[in-house]
């Protein structure tokens, strides 16, 4: 259940805002029409709101792409996210800051966990909880993982 909440969690709290807006708009005895209005317009934010921020779509479009990424001689930074986590999507600017200064020296690996290539790439490298972050090294080792993005000592254990 925990997981469910984790990659829907942008969907549930909007839900449970606009709910608890409608709740309290009407024990404040607020006319209908505008507590409708009030819930449709916190809504449209929350839909605005994820599209401009969710990560978005895979880097990458089949597993042979992603064993090749790994095998190429590079370190590699695999991001896993779903579009409807908070966390993710609270992540972005950070992440996109991370990749833009890293990408000259790393293979960047970013998937979409409700994806095809996502849910494969999951199971085999054992995915938990999203956002989750994962360094390997240039021999395609793994190095490091968390659910946050690393640090620049964190950059340094996969590509010294």
């Amino acid at each position: 259940m925990s997981a469910l909440f984790n990659q829907f969690s942008y969907l549930w709290i909007g839900l449970a805002l606009v709910l608890a807006l409608l709740a309290v708009l009407r024990w404040r005895r607020v006319r209908w029409w505008r507590t409708l209005a009030a819930a449709g317009a916190l809504a449209v934010v929350f839909g605005v709101g994820w599209l401009a921020l969710r990560p978005g779509e895979n880097d990458i479009s089949e597993i042979q792409t992603a064993e090749k990424t790994l095998a190429n001689g590079r370190p590699t930074f695999l991001e896993f996210f779903s579009n409807y986590c908070m966390g993710c999507i609270a992540a972005r600017p950070v992440v996109d800051a991370l990749v833009d200064d890293i990408q000259d020296r790393f293979n960047i690996m970013r998937v979409d966990i409700h994806t095809e290539l996502g849910r494969a790439l999951r199971q085999r490298y054992g995915f938990s909880y999203s956002p989750e972050f994962v360094l390997f090294d240039a021999a395609g080792q793994e190095v490091w993982r968390s659910n946050r993005p690393p640090s620049a000592d964190q950059i340094t254990l996969a590509a010294p």
